[in-house]
């Protein structure tokens, strides 16, 4: 490059052979179809297994928790032994609300398991993510 004094700037181009001008490469070159790797498709991966990994021992504490509640039968001793209290999950609203809730949430999370696997196996897939 080369500049004057008025401020512009000369780029030197060497000049192209007649024959080469005005051809292009071809578009069925092996080079041109390969597909593309995207450089953060494993960090991608990763983060869709680690979530899928996660999901189910979300789930097994969700099950795990509703199955010992929902199964929960116990006989308290009230002041004396004669005198006994027995308690269950749904004798109180509070306890029979958290089987329910958890059993909406174990459901959920067995709902969402194939869209976590999806997301693993098409880890640029947008749509599967938007539904977790």
């Amino acid at each position: 490059m080369a500049t004057g004094k008025n401020g512009e700037t000369a780029i030197n181009m060497p000049e192209t052979k007649a024959s080469v001008k005005g051809t292009a490469p071809l578009l069925n070159s092996s080079k041109a179809v390969s597909t593309v790797e995207h450089p953060n498709r494993g960090v991608k991966k990763g983060f869709a297994i680690g979530d899928f990994v996660l999901r189910l021992c979300a789930l097994g504490a969700a099950l795990g928790a509703t199955v010992a509640m929902g199964n929960a039968d116990q006989v308290l001793p009230f002041f004396t032994q004669f005198l006994q209290f027995e308690a269950q999950y749904d004798d109180f609203d509070t306890f029979r609300f958290f089987v329910m809730a958890m059993g909406m949430v174990s459901g959920y999370l067995f709902i969402s398991l194939p869209f976590s696997i999806i997301g693993i196996i098409r880890p640029f897939a947008t749509k599967p993510r938007l539904f977790l």
